[in-house]
């Protein structure tokens, strides 16, 4: 059961960063960030509650609310009868009753879901729920769940990444947003029976190293061979964290070469080019909007140790913009709705126009660092047990289990 003062909690009451807890924690996924409303109800009986713990109104399984912020930050609710209720002073949450589930724009969640104002007319609501029902949800949203090894590799990656990152984003309200920019989470409507039976058979597992849960990155694809973590973001070296080779022993092929994004092409004509550019220079760097607009130049310098590029020089509008790691991802995009698959790529051609063409000729999917997920799929198929698998891309780290 999820008591409100955890559900509520604030900078006070948060585990800090980086510990390992003695029992299974709960935890505060953002469903809905910053959103103009919430709708909210339930298969059974719910109820809304105040943070001091006082029940506020009792719910049917038909009834719903629709939450909202008005121009003061105080929070309102609509019923369905058009029935109004507020200002109330938030976060409100909103409780199911014995074995009921909540739904959130008509996705159902386990636990319970804690609704607050994030200014004028902005909302954010967010699962609270235990770890393990949270991983029910997320396990089979990032990972195919034919190959039950490398799913147990996957449930224990995302437990320790959960673990480690419990309370890093207290600022907005919760601690894990349901998308790329954490973890995949989609409720119950994810949950899968192979994935469910991966988490119960490593529940409380995690990886550990000098004590501390390790920083369990992730990715699709590593197109040969993984990138150590310094390579992609601006981090301190771990050794948990370096560059692994993915190929297979004895042979020419890797683990992860079934993938779909291996081996890749994209290709650019100068106008598609300097128009993506001319977003992407003001985005994710700085450029003014008329200076982006007049792209001379496009280069790549230097190889990191796994094979990455490791600049991308822009000259536009006679600024030159230096781009490093895995931001060249966001700045050479195949179009405005993705990123660039990895930074394992070469370029050629130029902007010259005319005919010419730019053609970036790369492997892999994703940042590249920690876990390959085709990779393990791959070892899994070749008869590596989950254990093997987490030690061949988290090299120095510890498996435990921090409660039963």
């Amino acid at each position: 059961m999820v008591t409100v003062l955890a559900a509520c909690r604030g900078p006070a009451l948060a585990p800090a960063p980086g510990a390992l807890p003695a029992a299974e924690p709960t935890v505060r996924v953002g469903v809905a960030v910053e959103a103009a409303g919430v709708e909210a109800g339930s298969d059974g009986e719910w109820q809304v509650v105040s943070a001091a713990g006082e029940t506020l109104r009792r719910l049917g399984s038909r009834e719903r609310l629709t939450f909202r912020a008005g121009p003061d930050g105080s929070l309102y609710w609509r019923h369905a009868d058009g029935a109004e209720s507020g200002p109330l002073e938030g976060p409100l949450l909103m409780r199911p009753g014995e074995g009921a589930l909540l739904t959130l724009g008509g996705r159902a969640y386990r636990g319970a879901v804690l609704v607050r104002a994030v200014g004028p007319g902005r909302v954010t609501a967010a699962n609270v729920v235990e770890l393990e029902d949270y991983l029910l949800g997320v396990v089979p949203a990032e990972i195919p769940t034919g190959a039950p090894e490398a799913v147990r590799a996957q449930t224990v990656a995302a437990r320790t990444y959960a673990i480690g990152h419990l309370g890093r984003r207290e600022a907005l309200g919760f601690d894990f947003f349901a998308t790329v920019e954490d973890q995949v989470y989609g409720g119950v409507a994810r949950e899968d029976s192979a994935a469910s039976r991966a988490v119960r058979e490593t529940r409380g597992e995690v990886l550990v190293h000098d004590g501390r849960p390790i920083l369990a990155f992730y990715h699709s694809t590593c197109g040969g061979r993984t990138a150590a973590v310094e390579e992609v973001w601006p981090r301190t070296p771990v050794p948990y964290l370096e560059s692994v080779s993915d190929a297979v022993p004895g042979t020419d092929r890797y683990y992860c070469d079934t993938s779909s994004r291996f081996r890749w092409s994209v290709r650019w004509s100068p106008a598609q080019l300097h128009a993506i550019l001319a977003r992407t220079l003001v985005t994710h760097a700085g450029a003014t909007p008329d200076g982006a607009k007049s792209v001379t130049s496009l280069t790549l310098s230097g190889r990191t140790k796994s094979g990455r590029a490791a600049v991308l020089e822009i000259v536009a509008g006679g600024q030159k913009y230096v781009i490093r790691g895995d931001s060249i991802r966001w700045l050479l995009r195949p179009d405005s709705a993705r990123l660039l698959n990895s930074t394992l790529f070469s370029l050629e051609g130029d902007l010259s126009g005319g005919d010419s063409v730019v053609e970036a000729k790369g492997g892999g999917w994703g940042h590249g660092v920690g876990m390959c997920q085709v990779g393990a799929i791959g070892r899994a198929r070749a008869g590596q047990h989950y254990r093997e698998i987490l030690s061949a891309y988290y090299r120095d780290a510890k498996l435990v289990r921090l409660y039963q």
